[in-house]
């Protein structure tokens, strides 16, 4: 069966046109490519599918990989550029092809995410582009689902990772914990919190991985007053974000579960485990 695909690989780049690079067809305008090896899937990626590939770029004439090399998981969707779309047209998993392209028509954005500058647009790559890995989106849940059941830290650890990652702007890492945090506005007030400060405390509270609103001080009547450090009336996490929140600003926190609800989580709302986003605003009671 998957000697069919590549035979049928094989006609369809001698269907394209001769290349001036030896061995390469013409795929598309300014884009090269030629088989290295057969693998043994028996599909074409589809935008939903996540795919382990592995990248090898340099010059045209240069050391394979001198310019840049890694392997990770990409989802397909993000890789449709004009280099890549011929070749993810015909990989299947296990086949390795190299790719001349100018870098101009690769999707550096996706492909490096911060890891290197991107290469200069004139310059001509030959890239070995190899498909080790495909996961449909039922697969990827699959695999979600054995990883929170057999490392359920490491699961959440990978789920707060990938929401900094994903939205990188300002997040920081409050000192060795998983918490993060980022604040915006101008401080009213510049001066630290005493103990024993009254506050009025605004949040919204949100289930990290759907985005869905699991608490609210609103739902309870309007802010919520706290005397600033009496213990065991606000979540850990909400806490040191209290600490690190000064009035006028608004704090926006992704806290641990361990930091929020932790095992028990929030029958009907949170499941057990979860980290969870917020959002917080504080201000001094006014003084009588």
């Amino acid at each position: 069966m998957r000697a069919s695909y590549w035979i049928a690989g094989l006609v369809l780049l001698a269907a394209c046109s001769r290349s001036p690079h030896e061995g390469y067809k013409v795929v598309a305008e300014e884009v090269h490519l030629r088989y290295i090896a057969l693998g043994d899937g028996d599909r074409v990626p589809a935008d939903d599918d996540s795919l382990l590939l592995r990248f090898r770029a340099a010059g045209v004439h240069d050391e394979t990989g001198s310019i840049w090399s890694t392997e990770r998981w990409y989802l397909t969707r993000d890789l449709r550029s004009e280099a890549l779309s011929p070749a993810l047209r015909r990989m299947h998993v296990g086949d390795s092809m190299s790719v001349i392209a100018p870098a101009r028509m690769w999707p550096w954005q996706a492909l490096v995410q911060g890891d290197l500058p991107t290469p200069a647009d004139s310059l001509l790559l030959r890239t070995e582009v190899s498909l080790l890995a495909l996961l449909t989106p039922e697969g990827m849940i699959e695999r979600r689902e054995r990883l929170r059941a057999s490392d359920p830290a490491g699961f959440e650890r990978l789920l707060i990772g990938a929401f900094v990652k994903a939205d990188s702007a300002g997040w920081v890492r409050w000192g060795t914990s998983d918490l993060h945090y980022r604040i915006q506005g101008p401080a009213v007030d510049t001066a630290r919190w005493e103990l024993g400060t009254p506050l009025r405390l605004r949040w919204e509270g949100f289930d990290l991985a759907t985005g869905r609103r699991i608490d609210a001080t609103e739902r309870n009547g309007g802010d919520f007053h706290w005397s600033y450090g009496t213990p065991d009336q606000l979540l850990e996490g909400l806490e040191v974000g209290v600490s690190l929140v000064r009035e006028g600003q608004q704090g926006e926190f992704i806290l641990p579960s361990r930091m929020a609800f932790g095992d028990r989580g929030l029958p009907g709302l949170l499941e057990p485990g979860a980290p969870v986003r917020y959002l917080l605003q504080v201000r001094r009671e006014p003084v009588p």
